[in-house]
């Protein structure tokens, strides 16, 4: 269904205020069809029976409507809902979790109204990148790769010719505690720090975590690192590589909790000892306790520098580290190393592929000879080409060949038909154009916007020039808000289109109980991340409009001048489905998010940006590294076995 057949199947927007909280939502954005989904009864717990009340209090023929609204009343007066008999601490925790849910709800949705003569279909008023892909797909292809098309393309004076010496790989590792405590699968070292660990309040969220009782077959450290060693060990019997090439890799090990850095660290050391033979890979180890030390050598007593320079956190702090990296390598390891590419570990180069379909291995592929330079956009504008960006192909899809689009252009009709927030949004659409049209390009001459956290690169003269960084707080689409950063008024740094450098995604193939552990803590994330960019961009020197316009179509999705009212349906939508820790967590993150874009956001991007502004100053020249910094990087050394 076109998002233009919507009118005729739900009619025309609410005429009318349903109660004080909530603008009208039948005939609008839910049906009669809903209702059977909506029951307060049908509910999976409390949590979701909370969101489903909320909601009624905008459908007024449904049979619940007054027990709705009578259950919101008594939330609002602080009146228990749970019956007496139950565990009194329990009914504490659960009474707090729907004040924290109650009080996210009012504050994002307050003021929010529909208009009536508002015939507009949802994606039309919250996505419109949605819903102009969906009604035509081609002429959105078509403008995207009239977009990135550069032109006036100058080669750098100096690219990238011998890998071994020059390039430094970087990836990052999430650690979390064990999924299940008394696991055997947990090395024995780090039983009790796991069991310590495993009962405490979680303070960071990623997509799919490495748990301490992680098999070795589910473990993506030893899968990536055993990859990408025996793709080097391909380029070395090409003569790509000399025969006994090891590449740097700076590794960053961050935690879910607090006070888990140690145990993060030697885990990741001991598993690798014990289980890779790594011959053409030096492998180095960064927590947040040697970040901070790095930190006091660059910036000794800065405090902004030391809150930004380091790995645990949202996924921009750490995604900012691992390029600054190159600069600390160049003063203190090696100072031919001019450039960083960094990889997940769910991400293989599958070289028997690469040279089948693009004639190139992968070295080749990153050694691209542009990579460094400069051109023109499509409106004139200088790009400085200092970032590097390939693409990747599902496992399940890489046997059809390597441009295969890992994002799929999704069904509308299916999509929302059910009862979630795909209704009001849906990014995928203009994801799965971007994602044929940007990321698959096969021919040279091109940029990317569209880019994805793995697969990227960076020149230290880049780095040098525009101190780029990805603020602290962003935790979805940390390469977007990198970029963003170096967003200039006569000019910009962005990313090489690397055609053909395709990494095979195996995330799928082994870290399913990883990712699934994970989703509730996904989901609040891309919730948080229409907050957080729409605030950045509002707050950006260029203004909200020209930043939009930049990451349209794709990221452009999750920039609304007021994000709020949309943030609260799709949190209220899909925690009338789903309940459980979605609610119950996803609500007390979502209001401190929330209040976090309305005081602190600004304060917080001046100090960050302050911070690094120190950390790029002491790294800047070709002096003596700063006292320390070396014996640092030494000590996080691991020695794979051999």
């Amino acid at each position: 269904m076109k998002v233009t057949d919507y009118e005729g199947k739900h009619g025309r927007a609410a005429k009318k205020r349903a109660s004080p909280g909530l603008a009208r939502l039948d005939d609008w954005l839910l049906t009669r069809d809903d209702w059977t989904a909506l029951k307060l009864d049908g509910a999976p717990d409390d949590h979701a029976r909370l969101c489903r009340a909320w909601l009624l209090q905008g459908v007024v023929a449904h049979p619940d409507h007054a027990a709705a609204r009578a259950l919101m009343a008594r939330v609002a007066d602080g009146d228990s809902q749970y019956s007496k008999d139950v565990n009194p601490k329990d009914v504490d925790s659960k009474d707090a979790a729907a004040r924290e849910t109650l009080s996210f709800l009012m504050r994002s949705m307050a003021g929010f109204t529909t208009d009536p003569d508002d015939r507009r279909h949802p994606w039309e008023i919250f996505c419109p990148p949605a819903a102009a892909a969906s009604a035509d797909p081609d002429a959105m292809a078509d403008t995207i790769r009239s977009r990135r098309h550069l032109h006036a393309i100058e080669a750098p004076t100096a690219p990238l010719r011998t890998p071994e010496t020059e390039l430094l790989f970087t990836t990052n590792a999430l650690i979390c505690p064990p999924f299940d405590p008394d696991s055997p699968d947990i090395p024995p070292d780090h039983r009790a720090a796991g069991r310590r660990f495993a009962s405490s309040p979680q303070s960071f969220w990623y997509d799919h975590p490495i748990p301490l009782d992680a098999r070795p077959e589910e473990n993506e450290i030893l899968y990536g690192l055993a990859s990408l060693d025996r793709a080097l060990a391909a380029e070395c019997a090409n003569g790509l590589l000399p025969a006994d090439a090891r590449i740097d890799l700076a590794m960053s090990i961050s935690v879910t909790h607090p006070g888990m850095e140690e145990t993060g660290f030697a885990y990741v050391r001991d598993i690798i000892t014990r289980h890779l033979q790594l011959r053409h890979l030096r492998v180095f180890l960064f927590d947040e306790e040697r970040c901070q030390a790095m930190a006091r050598c660059l910036c000794p007593g800065d405090s902004a520098a030391a809150d930004v320079f380091g790995v645990n956190g949202a996924y921009g702090r750490h995604y900012s580290f691992l390029k600054a990296i190159l600069l600390v390598w160049q003063r203190a390891v090696n100072p031919q190393a001019r450039f960083t590419f960094k990889i997940d570990l769910d991400q293989i180069f599958d070289q028997t592929a690469l040279q089948a379909h693009t004639g190139r291995t992968a070295l080749q592929a990153i050694a691209n000879p542009l990579w460094g330079g400069a051109a023109r956009d499509h409106e004139g504008r200088q790009v400085d080409l200092g970032m590097l960006a390939g693409g990747l192909v599902n496992e399940e899809d890489a046997a059809k060949g390597l441009f295969i689009p890992d994002v799929r252009r999704p069904d509308t009709s299916a999509i929302t038909a059910p009862l979630t927030s795909r209704r009001l949004t849906c990014p995928q659409w203009p994801q799965a154009i971007s994602t044929e049209a940007e990321i698959l390009q096969r021919a040279p001459g091109y940029q990317r916007v569209h880019v994805t956290g793995g697969t990227t690169g960076i020149t230290a003269d880049a780095l040098h020039r525009w101190r780029p960084f990805t603020p602290t707080f962003i935790n979805r689409a940390e390469d977007q808000a990198y970029a963003i950063s170096a967003f200039g008024a006569d000019g910009y740094l962005g990313h090489l289109h690397a055609e053909g450098l395709i990494m095979r995604h195996d995330k799928q193939a082994f870290a399913g109980r990883a990712i699934a552990h994970a989703s509730a803590g996904k989901a609040i994330g891309d919730i948080e991340r229409l907050l957080l960019f729409s605030r950045y961009a509002g707050l950006h020197p260029r203004g909200f409009e020209r930043v939009q316009d930049h990451l349209w179509p794709f990221t452009a999705c999750f920039l609304m001048p007021d994000p709020a009212p949309l943030a609260g349906l799709i949190f209220a939508l899909d925690g009338a489905m789903k309940g459980g820790s979605f609610v119950s967590d996803g609500a007390t993150r979502l209001g401190r998010c929330l209040s976090f874009c309305e005081m602190d956001i600004g304060a917080r991007l001046a100090h960050e940006r302050a911070g690094w502004d120190a950390i790029y100053a002491a790294l800047a020249g070709d002096g003596i590294a700063p006292h320390g910094l070396a014996g640092i990087i030494s000590g996080a050394m691991v020695q794979s076995g051999m």
